[in-house]
């Protein structure tokens, strides 16, 4: 190789090196200086008293694709957090994942929170950003309303069918869970009817007038982490009497009607009881109410709970031409604290609003969506999956059913 062409190589090489330089550079032009860029992080409005425990930002160039990510954080005003980032500038999107310890009705809890941008301008002139935070998932280590299948189904003759309705809870916690007496509540209140009642104890209670108990004396049914109950209106094979129901002979537990007649007992699974002596239990096939899971507290049984918990609501009942009429309904409060998870179901042209407190539950899910939709036959509410996690289903859960579910679901046990 003679100088002359030692020299183009040389350039070449030296072009190359140069090129791959570039391209591990941040963004930008070649020595440009970065930019003390501050990200303000505020934590979601939906728990009590959060705090950032940790926390993961990653900028991602919009032009190079180059990401810098950033896990330091210190606290700013109250409940927000600073990140500090040296960024060259450009744009930018911004994901930003973080774990939260909060407490709720006195409980504590955490939380995985997010927030997400896109096209962040930074610069001399653009080098802050605020983002509001939005909780992801709420770490119970508990269980959850994976399901809740009320409509029931129609015959091949397009007639109603009833007791194929199930709830499905499940282990959305890394430990073994025990299901002996867990309790399912119906709400007093409807979502399709507003009132002013009073006493208004929402923000500290749910109020309820029928229940379920799961049997059991502590430790006799455990549930594994992401393995599922299932508790059955009438626990048999329905396609015997209705092609287009469903198998659900194979239930954990069944309510069995003694009251009536017509009501058929499967020896195999055992027998849920009502909360209230002499109650019976129906699901509202158009939903309209608001179902929750939880306990008793300690010391409390279904005999002293009926006696030290109740209470009577009042409200005006307004008939149109006829003018307004002082009602009551007999209720029994139980304290959000004992709750575990709830969700608010109704139809889209009826709600009217939520009967639990937003800490509970902050959104509705329906099937149906206008009064005595028949499309909304064979179709339940089902959880959203958030992540798959050591073999096992982790379950969204932010209190918050329009978020959290899938109305018009599909039934899982098909």
């Amino acid at each position: 190789m003679n100088y002359k062409h030692l020299l183009y190589a040389s350039a070449a090489f030296c072009a190359m090196l140069f090129a791959s330089s570039c391209t591990d550079d941040k963004t930008g032009k070649p020595g440009e200086p970065t930019l003390d860029f501050t990200l303000t992080v505020n934590m979601p409005i939906s728990v009590e008293s959060p705090e950032l425990t940790s926390v993961e930002a990653t900028f991602t160039e919009v032009t190079t694709g180059q990401t810098i990510t950033v896990t330091e954080f210190s606290a700013a005003q109250e409940e927000s957090y600073r990140i500090d980032a040296d960024l060259l500038p450009g744009q930018y999107n911004l994901t930003l994942k973080g774990v939260i310890r909060y407490t709720q009705d006195g409980v504590t809890g955490e939380g995985d929170i997010e927030a997400s941008r896109t096209n962040i301008p930074v610069s001399e002139e653009s080098h802050a950003l605020t983002v509001e935070t939005t909780v992801a998932t709420i770490r119970t280590n508990n269980f959850v309303i994976e399901e809740i299948f009320f409509t029931g189904s129609l015959t091949p003759e397009g007639q109603q069918y009833y007791g194929d309705q199930y709830m499905k809870i499940t282990n959305n916690s890394d430990q073994t869970l025990y299901a002996d007496g867990l309790i399912i509540f119906k709400s007093a209140f409807m979502t399709v009817d507003k009132y002013d009642y009073t006493p208004d104890i929402m923000a500290t209670h749910f109020s309820v007038d029928s229940g379920l108990i799961l049997p059991g004396s502590g430790t006799d049914y455990p549930v594994a982490p992401g393995a599922s109950i299932v508790i059955a209106d009438t626990a048999i094979d329905h396609r015997e009497f209705n092609s287009q129901s469903l198998d659900l002979s194979g239930a954990t537990f069944e309510y069995y009607n003694t009251r009536d007649d017509e009501d058929v007992d499967n020896p195999n699974v055992p027998n849920v009881q009502t909360l209230f002596a002499d109650d019976s239990w129906t699901w509202h096939n158009r939903g309209f109410y608001s179902y929750a899971i939880g306990r008793l507290g300690e010391g409390v049984t279904a005999e002293s709970f009926a006696k030290d918990y109740a209470y009577t609501a009042h409200y005006e009942m307004v008939v149109e031409g006829y003018g307004s009429f002082p009602m009551e309904a007999e209720c029994w409060k139980v304290p959000n604290a004992w709750v575990i998870d709830a969700v608010n179901l109704s139809i889209e042209s009826m709600f009217m609003w939520i009967v639990t407190s937003p800490t509970l539950d902050s959104g509705w899910t329906y099937c149906g969506k206008i009064d005595k939709d028949q499309t909304r036959y064979g179709k339940s509410v089902r959880r959203k999956v958030y992540k798959q996690e050591e073999g096992r289903t982790i379950y969204k859960d932010t209190n918050n059913s329009t978020v959290d579910f899938t109305a018009e679901s599909p039934l899982s046990l098909l």
